[in-house]
């Protein structure tokens, strides 16, 4: 009731202002304690206090915010307690009341914007922005509710009711007067300044109204992710329409107040509504604004020039406007779904647009640009010219309307603006536009070098001044085009030096090399700022390309050029002399030097320093390896030295001053690499390169003290990084017969605190913890096999080894100990001192043997190497292994303590046993992994007594198996002693491994396994005559019986039968026990050239026949590891046998799936494959599976049948790897390849919806694809080929476009690579054109977006469809010619014309798909830069696809211009050759006769004009009406033609 009255808070405020701020205080601080202190004194100010709080705390929210608004008190509003109690109310009010509560605040909201409008006071604008606060946490409720519960109408109505409520529809009409007086030329700053005046002027109330706005639209937004319901379609309709309700209203203001200011000849009152739209301009189609930036221009008359160019304001805006229209363009164009943007969702569903209007406002712009020389207009057509040319960035919905925007052709005249007072600006634009054609290539050379020809020092001095004066920073700006034009005229004329080559690399060696002595002045200006200083993380990659594209990586490149090209500057003395400018003698980092700037911590601009050290650095090489042939001085050694010493000591400063560099250990190919990490690489990777490229003059020092300091500030700062690990044993290995202490750095490296520490975590990962001979015996060996699945990404991609990175540490720790014992031991024998003096090398032993796991590991193996070189070459460690009985791992510890404990004692052998046995740390779960996965073709390095077995392949990187060696070591010893009994040692599992080591191919390792298999049947012999024993000796018999000859390999399959044996006959209760005891019972002699019950168990009639028969499948997997195996394989039918098993309906899944994977390991042999291929029907047994595949209908069955064909994937790469494997297929195994590309297409296709979730099989099914085609395409012309037609190609494009949400995804890119591998159809042009049209559309963007190769995907593509039009030219000639001797005519055809004027006329009618197919040339030679290897046959496809009537063509190419005698200049394209090939690797090359110098010029020229014409011809079809002007260009062809000596 008290707050009826509308001035009672102000009344309260004024009486008894402290007991309203207690209260708001206990409101907002302590609300949900009740204050009961009231109850004593009801008189008192607390009692008063609390009272009004109560009555706070319980008004409801419009109540109470009623009577804020009604006071008159300014004060009230001031009061962030206030405010805090307003929010705290609205959010209790319940979601029923919230629509109601936000009219109210919007209702107050116009009440004082209007009660503004009569009489403004400070009141008002503390009211209206309480009430924005309000609205703007009541909108987010209402959207964030209606987001996730209620129905998105109702958020709909919310919208409409905001966008068109009166306070925002004055607000944007009427926008009220701000307190800050704009000033006539406001429109004449930049862009920034322009927007940072408005935005201090625009009202406080009006900043509310786009403010909430702003915060509707971003709400709304994030509703698009929903499931698109009929409900949701119908809101986003009805929002959709409120915003372009809003988007007219804004257009209409915008419109009728920018005629009414032209009239005023006032822009004053035009800058709140311009602030107004460019605020919400991310809202907006930038379609429509386009259309708004036509009609601006349309309302102007540019060409009066009674007003001064610096009030014309109705141009500025025009030009403001139109350049935030490009930013938004490129912005929308560039995203990768274009439809989740928020302008899509809020009615923007174009997808092309009026590149006609795009062209009449990008003339325009030119046209002020030219006539005005505005800062403001070259700035706007520069963001015109990036949309015309964001060929990378641009998205597949709008290639299409980029391909024809590159067409758009920028008068020449643009070159001579920009030479005109050069600022960035200009340069950017001319670097741009340069590259646009051949034509503003060649303007911009001729007129660049007519204005250096002025700077040169012998310049004539009665040549006519040049009419442009260019300053050295002016040039340094132009000095990326300079380049661009330099790469240009180096392919242009071969290579040969051309004078505008000399006289560009003159005058640019003469400013750069005079900047450089001056380095720290030159390089601090502002022109060679990146302004990127946000970038802080990056790729390693994108870091290096940053800085090698900045001007100043560019300068240093040029700088390079003028090097070589000046025998003078080239000389060694000049070269020292500039270096000692540049680098002092009394410089300490390159800091230093380079910037004057050592506090890192505190760099305002990091990416600037950066860029500036890494330049410095690549100009110091420069200077000093310039020319690394050339005779050594003393002088350059000592340069070269000091140098290095610059850069050790500016990493150590880096490493000090960054320890979280340690963050991104490991991770220095990664993508998030911080800025100063990638320095401290590029410094570090400088030092490792210069060590190698000095190593004879540093070995030449007294001293390499550098090298200790070095040392340290990695023990120091970077002990836990591979990275610098792996560095730093390189650049001790280039040093290594250098003059240092390597003692002292190997002390200082056991010193430190965490060594010992990280070389203990090596036992750490091992898996087993098995200690002593207390175990369950091990009953088989083959129900431990596991076969893995086959890896597809290790088959068709960068297979990249996931190491942890504590692992990878301990690996590079490991090897610079051993690189550092070795310069160790060389420095000691050089010093002719024994090992008295040193490190305590003993207990180093005893650290690596208790941190020894014994396996395979790259860590074992370089443990053991390391043991192994202490033994032999310390007399104090020698035969410390074997002291402790080769225990290994944390059980060598307790060993070596027992040891000690009882040497003295008089049963040490016995006692000795004992703590053997306890400690043995065998696993024999790892002896059968080791049993499984034994590395076959190992070998080891030099000889028995040397070193630890080194693996030949990759199989088992990712197991942990037992070191063989070391293992046969420890059998033999353990056996020689009698620490184990015989039956002990086959339970283990050591039996079997010393079986499957006589089927090793390395010698070593089989005398070895012989020597144990000797022992043990030693100690056989001795033992009691028990079953176990007796059963035991028959295969011990069995087995030697069978071996014919000393140390001969025993077959796998043997070897991994008696390994089981040895397991299987100690156990009764297994199923196969009494089949394999008869066997060994039955036969004395084991027959090596068989299978051992393979027909009894794979046969078997018993009533586990289905366990017998996977058993032996089991066996034969396991057994199958060498050629020679794969023979025996064959020799039994076993190939034919298991084929045949799979397609009856006998075979189950798990059956096949084990089938189909011993055929891929038989693949992996080239004899096999052979033989499977030409007589065992392999590729059509494949070709059955897939089919089969494809034609299975319930899903279910499929999906167990889809785990089989990444086997079928790798089977087909051994089938088409090596080579010389593909020469020697018969002829009808290409059918046979052909018939499974088709099935495998068909696949594809038919069950795309359950491989498109497999994104890895869909890769591998294109890429098998792929590797079939290429196998085509290696095959004499004569031979059969497999091809797709352009249906197939088509359907290919489709079924992968549907899976591909982005151009980067991996299979879009394999599909486009099956494509071009394929011959080139010569009946493209038959496909409809919109079919035409949607393939290159997606083939160029993909093409685009693809990752770099060796020859660009872009090039391929383009070879591909030139290839298509020229041949599919010939093919209809062909048929409609019927002169069979045409290809004899060929022969003399040596020219374009002569091949054109030989066409049937009817070859040339008019298609539809002619003119895509040249629009796709075109632009992908635009792309390219125009390359001149491809020009001609490019220029020939054109010809063949445009050429027009005679009537038409002179309107084209302008007069005095004879098509005729363009042509007569143009070679005959090779792709008209009948032997003729598409190669997807290289270009067909054919071999011509030697054309002069001039000759190739001329060609080049003809080329350039006909690739002009060609533009002029497609330019017309799109509407355009601007053309390239090519009369103008035969003086600067004159120009070029004299430069060459005829």
């Amino acid at each position: 009731m008290f707050f009826l009255q509308s001035s009672f808070l102000t009344d309260v405020s004024k009486l008894r202002p402290e007991m309203l701020f207690d209260a708001l205080g206990s409101v907002t601080c302590c609300k949900e304690k009740e204050d009961n202190s009231c109850k004593g004194d009801l008189d008192s100010k607390k009692a008063a206090s609390a009272a009004f709080a109560r009555y706070l705390r319980s008004a409801p929210f419009c109540v109470l915010f009623s009577a804020i608004v009604q006071s008159s008190s300014c004060h009230l509003f001031e009061q962030s307690a206030l405010k805090k109690l307003l929010l705290d109310k609205v959010t209790a009010v319940p979601s029923d009341h919230l629509v109601s509560s936000l009219c109210y605040v919007m209702f107050w909201m116009n009440h004082a914007s209007s009660s503004y409008r009569i009489r403004s006071s400070d009141d008002l604008k503390m009211s209206s922005e309480t009430c924005f606060i309000l609205a703007e946490y009541l909108v987010k409720q209402l959207l964030d509710k209606n987001l996730s519960h209620v129905p998105v109408n109702c958020a709909a109505e919310v919208v409409e009711f905001i966008l068109n409520h009166p306070s925002v529809t004055s607000s944007l009409r009427f926008p009220l007067s701000g307190d800050i007086e704009f000033s006539d030329s406001i429109f004449g700053e930049s862009l920034g300044e322009l927007l940072q005046s408005a935005k201090q002027a625009v009202n406080r109330m009006d900043h509310h109204v786009l403010n909430l706005i702003k915060t509707v639209a971003e709400f709304v937004f994030p509703m698009c992710n929903d499931q698109l319901s009929e409900q949701v379609i119908n809101g986003r309709k009805q929002i959709s329409r409120a915003f372009e309700a809003m988007e007219q209203k804004l257009f209409l203001i915008f419109k009728t107040k920018f005629d009414a200011c032209i009239k005023s000849m006032d822009f004053k009152p035009f800058v709140p509504t311009f602030y107004a739209l460019h605020t919400l301009i991310r809202f907006i189609s930038p379609f429509k604004l386009l259309e708004l930036v036509n009609w601006l221009f349309s309302r102007i008359d540019s060409k009066n020039a009674t007003v001064h160019q610096s009030k014309r304001n109705d141009l500025f805006v025009c030009l403001h406007l139109a350049s935030c229209t490009f930013d938004i363009l490129s912005a929308y164009m560039g995203q990768p779904n274009p439809e989740t943007t928020l302008y899509s969702y809020l009615g923007g569903t174009e997808t092309h647009f009026d590149v006609l209007l795009f062209e009449r406002i990008f003339f325009q712009v030119f046209e002020i640009c030219c006539r005005f020389k505005l800062d403001i207009a070259d700035i706007c057509l520069l963001k015109a010219v990036k949309v015309v040319k964001m060929h990378k960035s641009v998205q597949d919905p709008y290639l299409s309307s980029i391909m024809v925007l590159s067409r758009v052709v920028t008068p020449i005249d643009i070159i001579s603006h920009c030479l005109h007072k050069v600022d960035r600006t200009k340069a950017d634009l001319l670097y741009l536009i340069t590259g646009t054609s051949p034509l503003h290539m060649s303007a911009f050379g001729f007129t660049f070098s007519e204005i250096l020809n002025t700077l040169l020092p012998n310049a004539d001095k009665n040549q006519e001044t040049s009419k442009y004066s260019l300053s050295d920073e002016e040039l340094t700006m132009l000095l990326p085009t300079a380049l661009l034009y330099l790469n240009s005229v180096t392919i242009k004329f071969e290579g040969q030096p051309s004078k505008p080559f000399q006289v560009i690399l003159s005058v640019y060696g003469r400013l750069l090399f005079g900047g450089f002595s001056k380095w720290k002045i030159f390089v601090s200006s502002s022109i060679f700022e990146i302004r990127l200083d946000k970038l802080l993380t990056a790729s390693r990659e994108e870091f290096s390309n940053l800085f090698s594209d900045s001007l100043l990586g560019k300068a240093i490149l040029i700088a390079r050029d003028h090097l070589a090209s000046d025998e003078d500057i080239s000389k060694l003395d000049w070269r020292l002399s500039l270096f000692n400018q540049v680098c002092p003698s009394n410089a300490d980092d390159i800091f230093d030097c380079c910037c004057g700037e050592t506090g890192l911590r505190s760099l305002k601009q990091p990416l600037e320093f950066v860029n500036k050290v890494v330049a410095y650095i690549n100009f110091c090489r420069i200077l000093l390896f310039f020319d690394c042939n050339g005779s050594e001085s003393q002088p350059l050694e000592k340069s070269r030295i000091q140098f290095l010493r610059m850069l050790i000591s500016t990493w150590m400063l880096i490493v000090k001053k960054f320890p979280e560099n340690n963050a991104y250990s490991g991770n220095i190919d990664g993508e998030n690499l911080s800025l100063f990490r990638f320095l401290e690489f590029f410094v570090m990777h400088n030092v490792l390169e210069l060590t190698t490229e000095i190593q004879s003059c540093l070995i030449k020092l007294d001293s390499l003290p550098f090298t200790e300091q070095l040392v340290k500030s990695f023990l120091l700062y970077r002990f836990e990084d591979s990275v610098t690990l792996k560095m730093l044993r390189t650049v001790l290995t280039s040093l290594s017969r250098g003059k240092f202490s390597c003692i002292s750095v190997i002390q200082l490296l056991l010193a430190h605190s965490k060594f010992a520490q990280s070389i203990h975590s090596a036992n750490q990962s091992l898996d087993s913890t098995q200690f002593g001979l207390v175990f369950t015996p091990m009953r088989s060996i083959m129900t431990s096999l596991v076969i893995p699945r086959t890896n597809l990404d290790s088959l068709y991609f960068e297979n990249k080894k996931s190491t942890s990175e504590p692992d990878l540490n301990l690996l590079e720790l490991i090897k610079l100990v051993r690189v550092l014992f070795q310069i160790y031991v060389q420095q000691r024998e050089e010093a002719n001192v024994g090992d008295e003096e040193g490190i305590n090398c003993r207990e180093l032993v005893y650290l690596l043997l208790s941190s020894y796991g014994a396996t395979c590991s790259e860590v074992d193996k370089e443990i053991y190497n390391l043991m192994l070189e202490i033994e032999s070459n310390d007399k104090s460690s020698a035969g410390i292994v074997a002291q402790t009985d080769y225990i290994w791992g944390p059980s060598s510890l307790k060993m070596r303590k027992d040891s000690v404990d009882l040497k003295n004692t008089e049963s040490f052998e016995e006692l000795q046993k004992v703590k053997f046995r306890e400690n043995i740390p065998i696993d024999p779960n790892l002896c059968a992994q080791t049993v499984l996965h034994f590395p076959y073709n190992g070998f080891v390095n030099g000889g028995a007594s040397s070193t630890v077995m080194t693996e030949a392949c990759s199989s088992t990187d990712k197991l942990q198996i037992y070191d063989p060696i070391f293992i046969l070591r420890f059998s033999i010893h353990c056996l020689s002693r009698n620490y184990i009994e015989p039956i002990e040692f086959a339970s283990l599992g050591l039996l079997a491994i010393t079986f499957v080591s006589m089927s090793s191919n390395d010698e070593v390792t089989r005398k070895l396994g012989y020597e144990a298999l000797s022992k043990f049947n030693s100690a056989l012999e001795k033992c009691q005559k028990k079953k176990d024993v007796k059963r035991l000796g028959l295969l011990m018999t069995s087995l030697q019986n069978g071996i014919e000859g000393q140390w001969r390999r025993i077959p796998s399959i043997i070897a991994i039968f008696c390994a089981e044996a040895s397991l299987v006959l100690l156990d009764e209760s297994y199923a196969n026990h009494s089949s394999i005891y008869e066997y060994f019972n039955n036969s004395r002699c084991v027959n090596m050239k068989d299978i051992p019950l393979f027909s009894n168990l794979f046969w078997s009639s018993s009533d586990k026949f289905k366990l017998d028969r996977l058993w032996m499948l089991r066996l034969l997997y396991v057994g199958l590891n060498t050629e020679d195996d794969a023979q025996i394989y064959l020799g039994n039918h076993i190939f034919k046998t298991l084929m045949s098993f799979y397609c009856s309906p006998l075979s189950d899944n798990d059956s096949k799936e084990l089938i189909i994977q011993i055929v891929e390991k038989a693949c992996q042999f080239h004899r096999a494959v052979r033989v499977l291929v030409e007589h065992g029907g392999l590729i059509l047994w494949l070709s059955s599976i897939v089919s089969s595949l494809y034609l299975i209908k319930c899903q279910d069955q499929k999906s167990a049948a889809f785990i089989q064909l990444p086997m079928v994937f790798k089977v087909v790469s051994y089938i088409t790897s090596p080579r010389d494997n593909i020469e020697r297929l018969p002829k009808h195994a290409m059918e046979q390849l052909s018939e499974l590309s088709s099935n495998l297409l068909k696949l594809l296709v038919s069950s795309f919806d359950l491989i498109k979730e497999e994104s890895t099989l869909c890769n591998s099914i294109l890429e098998t694809l792929t590797l079939l085609l290429k196998v085509s395409q290696k095959r004499e012309i004569s031979q059969p080929h497999f091809t797709l037609s352009e249906d197939s190609l088509f359907q290919l494009y489709k079924t992968v476009e549907l899976r591909s949400k982005t151009k980067s995804d991996p299979s879009t890119c394999l599909a486009l690579k099956a494509v071009l591998t394929t011959t080139p159809p010569i009946t493209i042009r038959r496909m409809r054109q919109e079919n035409l049209s949607k393939f290159l559309r997606w083939a160029v963007a993909t093409a685009i977006q693809s990752k770099p190769e060796e020859e660009s995907i872009v090039s391929k593509l383009l070879r591909w469809l030139i290839a298509s039009v020229i041949r599919g030219k010939i093919s209809r000639k062909l048929i409609e010619n019927d002169n069979t001797n045409s290809f004899s005519k060929r022969e003399s055809l040596h020219s374009l014309q002569s091949w054109l004027s030989s066409k049937n006329e009817k070859v040339f009618e008019e298609n539809g798909c002619d003119d895509v197919l040249a629009a796709t040339i075109f632009y992908l030679l635009q792309i390219l830069g125009f390359n001149h290897s491809l020009l001609p046959s490019a220029v020939s496809a054109l010809c063949l696809l445009l050429v027009p009537s005679s009537s038409e063509l002179e309107s084209l190419t302008g007069n005095g211009i004879s098509l005729p005698s363009l042509c007569t200049k143009i070679h005959c394209p090779t792709e008209a050759n009948p032997a003729w090939r598409w190669l997807y690797d290289e270009k067909w090359g054919e071999i011509s006769k030697e054309i002069s110098a001039a000759e190739k010029l001329d060609e080049i020229h003809a080329c350039e004009r006909l690739v002009m014409v060609a533009s002029n011809i497609l330019t017309k079809k799109s509407g355009f009406s601007n053309f390239s002007e090519l009369k103008d260009v035969e003086h600067i062809y004159d120009w070029e033609r004299s430069f060459i000596q005829i």
